[in-house]
């Protein structure tokens, strides 16, 4: 996708998700959030999307919906820009009926990640144009160690020293949006 694809496509972007039983791709859409629409634990899922939205400065909630069912949220991510140049991207989750083996969607993670590399091309400054961050905090040093892994071999992260902070960047974060970003027309 070229740059100038990429900045048109910042408020929202049609994508294609993996409907898991019938084994066929399905349109779907990433759009800007409100607080309002930002899910919780309240509805099954593992973060508070609404109040860290509320909390981080320079933040925007995406979401990740079908066209058959834009009311239900298939995953959803808060994307900041850390003093107004260094793109983060702050949480990410799947909603609870896509995640382990009964899910109902596959590549909403994939998506809504290359869509935050795609928002660092846009909105990064400096060295931080292309250069997407993240943090992988668990509560289990186990299980952070396993998501590390998830984010290095299925997203091309690459991780900060000993830090539990990784990088998504230029040619990786490229991959990202050729395999998960096609064009749906």
């Amino acid at each position: 996708m070229s740059n100038q694809n990429i900045q048109r496509n910042e408020a929202k972007l049609q994508v294609k998700i993996f409907e898991v039983k019938s084994g066929s791709e399905i349109e779907a859409l990433i759009r800007k959030g409100t607080i309002r629409e930002m899910p919780s634990m309240h509805d099954g899922w593992q973060f508070n999307f609404d109040k860290e939205l509320q909390k981080l400065k320079n933040a925007t909630g995406y979401l990740l919906v079908t066209d058959e069912d834009p009311l239900t949220v298939e995953g959803c991510m808060i994307f900041q820009l850390i003093d107004k140049k260094a793109p983060y991207l702050s949480m990410i989750e799947v909603a609870p009926h896509n995640r382990h083996a009964g899910k109902k969607y596959d590549w909403v993670a994939g998506c809504l990640i290359a869509y935050a590399f795609m928002l660092s091309v846009r909105l990064g400054r400096d060295d931080y144009k292309a250069y997407l961050q993240l943090d992988v905090l668990e509560e289990q040093e186990e299980n952070e160690r396993k998501l590390m892994e998830v984010y290095s071999t299925r997203y091309h992260a690459k991780r900060i020293g000993t830090t539990t902070t990784m990088v998504i960047a230029d040619e990786d974060g490229e991959k990202l949006v050729e395999k998960y970003l096609k064009s749906t027309e």
